[in-house]
């Protein structure tokens, strides 16, 4: 892949854009100052309408080409001012420089935001968009909307009428630019280092939602600045939440974004989000350091940046708030992902090569190289020692800091506090896919479909059976039954091992499926809601063998009823004032299968105890009362439409989209898929989750799959490169019809070439044939023990 780095080197960039009443429209003037390595240099430019480019206040022939400017006859090694005159569109695709709203009072707000990463600056002005052309951004803004207030990643210098400039950035990777106007408002408040830390929302957002979320951040700051003995690099930090935002949150330096679920919360939000919330907001000023302090050097080693924030996440709120026990979510939304995705046949490392853009596109593959990357840092984490483990994360960034790093730098930086070359244990690790299963001193990569794989080997540290190490424990019959035996006598993280490594055998038909069953069994008398949390899933691979509303789901939702009475008599109905976080995740378990199994007595009470107005529904249990109501009543999701339509407060709206899509009613659902296609009944943000809220109802499968393959231009055409495959590849997770699986496979077969579906498409295609298989050995088996 061409850099075009190799031609010019930037230095500086002065960037003054106007942007017009409407929102509509941003005008801009680019001065790039730098130096040309050869007598052809080039920009990436993306939809930039080009009026003039001057070299040195002299006007020059420019040539455009695939999203590129050309210049020729360029001198070479000496200081150039490389001025672009240009318009360009303000979207609403939520990439480059793009268009926000929400509703207000009666009136339509505007937002102006910007999403660069991984290349889109370029949508907004010419530059080299490469993570390794780092340079210096002055930054002014007009906005010809004088109600309008101006942020970006640095303080204002000063300010005249409506236009704003800022200070001049630290030296930093074009794609970590950020700059946002609108009508907010805001919540300030500093760390006691002495960082300045505001939080911004929309008018239409409860003010209380911002006190929290600003005075985690501070607390982070001073937690990450004692941690890395290198201080926050800016003078400010702010959080803007965004009612429009395709991931959720964006670590540009000084100014992160978030989707307003991502950031905005108090005491009255559920405990569970509010642990959400917290974790977010630290993996994003976590790459405060990692990322835009110290960046890495090209995308394939996009997991330096994402691996080390994703355990980041979890070990700074863990330290700062215990009372939210966010390893437990570590533990299962972190690992459990990982496991999932690493054992299919095709799926990439953590250290993945880059060749082209679409595979920039490819790289944020949340299971891998987030979650894989996370507890492969944790292994090595436990390996050294914490204390040498951060020492040489503090030399690192203090060697490296304003530079471009690749893995061997941080690699040697740790081996100076480790007993063991890190290198040589991390490598195969980044840049092999997969992980062993072990069965004494034997060790065999571990797939869920294809041929068994004894060529790849991984450097296996001592075997221990706590949830750092990313491989399985195979235990014979004998050891298997006598753990379970002793299963109170375990600490969590053993526990928890030995529950996900025979899910994930089971799941490879390395022990029977019918298994499950009986281990079920076992945990009838369990109470701990993290292991809970691994017998959800065990329910929900038996949930694959039996079909919807039959005899034989039936018969598995007898059995879950009967499992969980001990734990469900414990918890009672009634809901305490002061109820600990561990009986909150327990009781949410146990209500969230009382509705599964349609208890009657569930629903009466759900029904006779929900106070009309959501405020006055426990949050922590709000979801699961109105997707019960939902379920029962047809006429109630026109009403949840609607007020999921016009609420603002971002927790609700997601408890709403869970109770619209848990209606049994056909008619509301193909209502409801109909609005897929309508961006002014669903957000572009939603559209996702309504699809597979919708094809995990039974009721909705079908015409979330028809709809899909009639619509799949449309979809194209409106998501965006970092969204289009988790269609695919949510689909395929959750298909058991051999029928749906021809189609699917008939569907894509002529796709299968696309850079951004391919690696989707490869392992889907490997996947579903075995997937398929396990079920056709295991089914009779398994229907017959549930009779």
């Amino acid at each position: 892949m061409e850099r075009f780095l190799d031609h010019f080197v930037p230095e500086k960039y002065q960037l003054n854009f106007t942007i017009n009443q409407d929102k509509t429209l941003l005008t801009g003037q680019a001065i790039v100052f730098g130096q040309a390595k050869q007598n052809e240099i080039k920009f990436h430019a993306k939809n930039l309408q080009i009026k003039s480019v001057k070299i040195n206040n002299t006007k020059t022939d420019f040539q455009l080409d695939q999203d590129s400017i050309i210049l020729k006859n360029i001198p070479i090694n000496q200081e150039l001012q490389i001025h672009f005159e240009y318009t360009t569109k303000i979207n609403r695709d939520m990439e480059g420089v793009y268009l926000s709203t929400y509703e207000y009072q009666n009136q339509t707000q505007k937002i102006v935001a910007t999403q660069f990463e991984s290349h889109y600056a370029r949508q907004c002005f010419p530059c080299i968009d490469e993570p390794s052309a780092k340079a210096t951004f002055d930054l002014t803004i007009t906005s010809e909307d004088p109600k309008d207030t101006i942020v970006a990643n640095m303080p204002v210098a000063k300010q005249q009428g409506n236009t704003v400039t800022f200070q001049t950035t630290p030296k930093m990777s074009t794609y970590l630019l950020a700059f946002a106007l609108g009508q907010f408002q805001s919540y300030r408040t500093k760390s006691k280092s002495g960082v300045e830390i505001t939080t911004y929302a929309g008018l239409h957002q409860d003010p209380r939602l911002l006190k929290y979320p600003g005075e985690f951040a501070a607390k982070c700051v001073d937690f990450y600045n004692d941690l890395f003995q290198v201080d926050f690099p800016l003078p400010k930090l702010d959080q803007l939440a965004l009612p429009d935002f395709e991931a959720g949150a964006m670590e540009n330096w000084g100014l992160m974004t978030f989707r307003e679920r991502c950031l905005l919360a108090d005491e009255n939000t559920a405990i569970e989000t509010r642990a959400y919330v917290s974790t977010v907001i630290a993996h994003e000023i976590s790459h405060m350091w990692f990322g835009d302090l110290v960046t890495m050097q090209w995308w394939d080693d996009l997991w330096l940046n994402e691996s080390f924030a994703c355990l980041m996440e979890t070990y700074s709120v863990a330290k700062i708030d215990p009372s939210l026990e966010v390893w437990d979510e570590f533990y299962t939304d972190t690992i459990l992902p990982a496991l999932s995705r690493d054992c299919l046949p095709n799926v990439q490392p953590v250290k993945v090569e880059v060749e082209n853009v679409e595979d920039i596109a490819n790289l944020f593959d949340g299971a891998i190289v987030y979650a894989k990357g996370a507890r492969l840092m944790l292994m090595l984490m436990r390996l050294m020692g914490e204390d040498k483990f951060f020492q040489g994360i503090s030399a690192y960034f203090k060697k490296h800091q304003y530079q471009n790093t690749v893995a061997d730098d941080l690699w040697q930086s740790l081996s100076a506090f480790a007993d063991f070359d890190v290198k040589e244990f991390m490598t195969p690790w980044l840049t092999q896919s997969g992980y062993p299963v072990l069965k004494g001193n034997d060790q065999q990569r571990f797939l869920i479909a294809g041929a068994p794989d004894a060529k790849t080997k991984y450097p296996v540290p001592e075997i221990k059976d706590d949830l750092s190490g990313h491989y399985l424990i195979q235990l014979d019959d004998q050891a298997f039954t006598d753990k379970l035996k002793n299963f109170q006598t375990l600490n969590k993280e053993q526990k928890l091992r030995l529950l996900l490594d025979r899910r994930f055998l089971a799941k490879a038909d390395l022990v029977p499926s019918v298994s499950l069953i009986d281990l079920l069994e076992t945990f009838d008398n369990e109470t701990d809601p993290l292991t809970w949390d691994l017998l959800s899933l065990v329910i929900a691979d038996l949930r694959r063998f039996v079909e919807p509303d039959s005899k034989d789901e039936n018969n598995l939702k007898k059995l879950v009823r009967r499992i969980i009475d001990k734990p469900f008599k414990k918890i009672g109905l009634n809901i305490p004032t002061d109820e600990s976080f561990q009986d909150i995740k327990l009781r949410s378990t146990i209500f969230s299968f009382l509705s599964y199994v349609e208890d009657e007595e569930f629903y009466t009470w759900v029904k006779k105890n929900t106070p009309s107005s959501y405020k006055d529904i426990n949050p922590n249990y709000r979801h699961i009362f109105l997707e019960v109501l939902s379920k029962k009543d047809v006429t109630l999701m026109s009403k949840y439409f609607n007020d999921y339509q016009t609420t603002a407060d971002p927790d609700l709206k997601s408890d709403l989209m869970s109770a619209i899509c848990a209606t049994r009613d056909s008619k509301n659902l193909e209502t409801l898929i109909t609005y897929l296609n309508d961006e002014d009944k669903i957000r572009t943000q939603d559209r996702l989750t309504f699809f597979i809220r919708i094809l995990r109802n039974p009721k909705g499968k079908k015409l979330a799959l028809d709809w899909f393959y009639q619509n799949w231009d449309f979809l194209h055409e409106k998501e965006g490169d970092k969204s289009i495959a988790d269609y695919p590849r949510y689909i395929a997770n959750l298909l058991n019809d051999e029928t749906d699986i021809q189609t699917y496979i008939e569907f894509f077969t002529p796709k299968k070439d696309s850079k951004i579906l391919a690696r989707t498409l490869k392992i889907a295609f490997e996947e579903l044939p075995a997937h398929l298989q396990l079920l056709k050995n295991n089914r009779e088996e398994v229907l017959q023990r549930l009779k």
